[in-house]
C-alpha cells in the first residue's frame, strides 16, 4: 500500500498572477526562441506533432503545450521493490531520498575522498533502506571498477539488491537502457508486471541549458518513452551562467525546457508518465562555479513546484544541497535551508536529499544518517500543528489543574509518541552527560549510527534461480 507523504506548499514564492507571468513568457520563448533539437528521430516527432521546424530550430506553438497536458499524467506511483514502499506523486505531497551520480566516497572520519566503487553503491542503497526518512534510492554512486558498459545494469542491480524502495538512476546509453529495462523485467515476472508496478524509473538530462537537447540522451528517454515507463526530464540551468542571472529570467527558461520536454514525451507516446525535472541552479559569479547550497535554489524550487503544480505535472527537484566538503557546521544550514524550501514549495520527489558533500561530487555515509535527521525533522515541520479536541486538551487542563504537571496524566501519554520528532544522532542530554559520554559530536555519532544501521535487518532478497537467470544475461559484477 503507497504511503502518503506530507504535504508541502506553506511557502509561495510566487503569486497566482506572477505563475500566469512566468507561464505566458514560457510560450513566447518556445514560439519566438524555440528550442535546438539535433535529434532526428525528435525533429520528427516535433515536425509531426505542428512544430515549427528551420534547420534544428525547432519553435513549439501553444496548442501543442495545452495538447500535451491534456495526456501527461497527474498522479504517477512510483513503486517499491517491496509494496509497503511505494509512494504517489501528485499535488503538493512530498518525498525524499538520495540522488546524483558523484565518483567519491567520504569514508567514516575522513577529510578526502576516495573514487567509488560497486562495493559503494550496494552499501549506500542498503543505508538507504535503513534509513527511516529516505522514501527512495536515486543511485547514489557511479563506480569507478566496473567497465562503462556495465555501469547501468550493475549500478541498478546492486541498489535493487540493496534497497526494498524505489530505484531510480540515469544511464549513459539506449543499450544501458534496455539492458535496465530488461533486468527490470526479469524481477517483475515480465515487462508488463514492471509497467504495472515500476520499481525502476530513469533520470534523463536530455536538456543542455540553454534550450538545446542532447542527441544522445534524447535516444535515451525516447527509448524509455516506449517502454511506457516513468521518466523524470531532468534541465539543470545556472542562474548568471547557462539562464539569465535573474531568478525569475531562469525560471522562465527552465519552463520553457520542461514543457519542450513534457511535449516530446507525449508525442512519442502519448500518457507517458512524466516527473518535470525542474533543477534551477546558481552560478558563483566570483568563480563561474555551480552552487548546492544557494538559498536561492530553495528560492527557485519552491517555484518551479508551483509551475509543476499549475500544470498538475509531478515535480522531480532537488534539496538538501551543500557546498561543505565535509559533514560540517555548514553543510548543516544549507541542507536545512534548500531542503525546507523545497518541500515548504511542495516539491514532490526531492533528490540530492540524503548523504552529499562538495557539491554533489561525494557521497559520505555519515552525512547521509545526519540528513535523514534533517530530512525527518522538516517532514514534521510540514505535518503541522493537529488541532481538534482532542489535541486542544481541555479535558487534560481541567484534570491537572494550577500548579500541577501532565508528566503521567493519560493525554501525555497518548500524545507524546506521535507528537514531537525525536532525533537519533543529535545529543540532548545535559552537558555533564555529555562530557561523560566521551564528549562525542556529531561526526562521531554519526559514524556509530551508519555501522549499525549496516550491521541491522536487510531486505528479503529474490529467488536464486532469478538471480542466476540475471547473471547468465548480463555481466553482473557483485558478489
Amino acid at each position: 500500500m503507497a504511503r502518503p507523504g506530507p504535504e508541502g506548499g506553506h511557502y509561495r514564492p510566487l503569486s497566482q498572477a506572477q505563475v500566469q507571468e512566468i507561464h505566458q513568457a514560457s510560450l513566447t520563448v518556445l514560439e519566438t526562441t524555440g528550442i535546438l533539437v539535433e535529434n532526428e528521430t525528435a525533429l520528427r516527432l516535433y515536425r509531426e506533432g505542428g512544430a515549427s521546424v528551420d534547420g534544428h530550430r525547432v519553435r513549439i506553438p501553444r496548442a501543442m503545450v495545452d495538447a500535451a497536458l491534456k495526456t501527461v499524467p497527474h498522479r504517477v506511483v512510483l513503486a517499491g521493490r517491496l509494496p509497503e514502499h511505494d509512494i504517489v506523486l501528485e499535488g503538493r505531497r512530498v518525498y525524499a531520498g538520495t540522488g546524483g551520480s558523484p565518483t567519491m566516497v567520504l569514508d567514516a572520519g575522513a577529510d578526502t575522498p576516495r573514487p567509488c566503487t560497486l562495493r559503494d553503491v550496494a552499501m549506500m542503497a542498503r543505508l538507504a533502506d535503513a534509513l527511516e526518512h529516505c522514501d527512495f534510492v536515486v543511485a547514489p554512486l557511479y563506480p569507478t571498477d566496473v567497465p562503462r558498459e556495465d555501469v547501468p545494469v550493475n549500478r541498478f542491480y546492486a541498489c535493487l539488491r540493496g534497497t526494498g524502495k524505489h530505484v531510480m538512476g540515469g544511464v549513459d546509453s539506449v543499450a544501458g537502457a534496455r539492458q535496465v529495462i530488461r533486468l527490470g523485467a526479469i524481477l517483475a515476472g515480465g515487462e508488463d508486471r514492471l509497467r504495472s508496478r515500476p520499481f525502476i524509473s530513469a533520470i534523463t538530462s536530455w536538456m543542455v541549458s540553454p534550450l538545446r537537447l542532447d542527441t544522445e540522451v534524447t535516444d535515451i528517454l525516447l527509448e524509455w518513452c516506449a517502454h511506457g515507463l516513468p521518466v523524470a526530464l531532468s534541465s539543470a540551468p545556472m542562474a548568471g551562467s547557462t539562464s539569465p542571472v535573474t531568478l525569475a529570467g531562469t525560471l522562465v527558461q527552465l519552463n520553457a525546457e520542461q514543457l519542450s520536454g513534457i511535449v516530446l514525451t507525449q508525442l512519442a507516446r502519448p500518457g507517458t508518465p512524466v516527473l518535470a525535472g525542474y533543477i534551477p541552479g546558481v552560478a558563483d559569479m566570483r568563480s563561474g562555479g555551480y552552487l548546492g547550497g544557494a538559498v536561492e535554489f530553495g528560492m527557485m524550487q519552491a517555484a518551479a513546484a508551483q509551475m509543476a503544480q499549475f500544470y498538475g505535472v509531478p515535480i522531480y527537484g532537488s534539496g538538501g544541497m551543500s557546498d561543505a566538503k565535509i559533514p560540517d557546521a555548514q553543510a548543516g544550514y544549507e541542507k536545512m535551508a534548500t531542503f525546507l524550501l523545497a518541500a515548504m514549495g511542495g516539491c514532490n520527489y526531492i533528490h540530492h536529499a540524503i548523504g552529499m558533500v562538495t557539491n554533489m561530487s561525494a557521497v559520505s555515509p555519515e552525512q547521509a544518517v545526519i540528513d535523514d535527521e534533517i530530512v525527518g525533522m522538516a517532514m514534521r515541520a510540514l505535518r503541522g500543528i493537529d488541532i481538534t479536541e482532542e489535541t486542544m486538551a481541555v479535558e487534560a487542563i481541567g484534570r491537572v489543574g494550577p500548579g500541577g504537571h501532565y508528566l503521567a496524566d493519560p493525554h501525555t501519554v497518548r500524545h507524546m509518541r506521535g507528537e514531537f520528532f525525536y532525533p537519533r544522532v543529535a545529543d540532548r542530554q545535559s552537558r555533564a552527560m555529555w562530557e561523560e559520554d566521551g564528549r562525542r559530536d556529531t561526526r562521531a555519532r554519526a559514524q556509530e549510527r551508519v555501522a549499525a544501521l549496516l550491521a541491522g535487518q536487510r531486505p528479503p532478497a529474490w529467488p536464486a534461480d532469478v538471480d542466476a537467470a540475471i547473471r547468465s544475461e548480463f555481466r553482473i559484477r557483485l558478489e
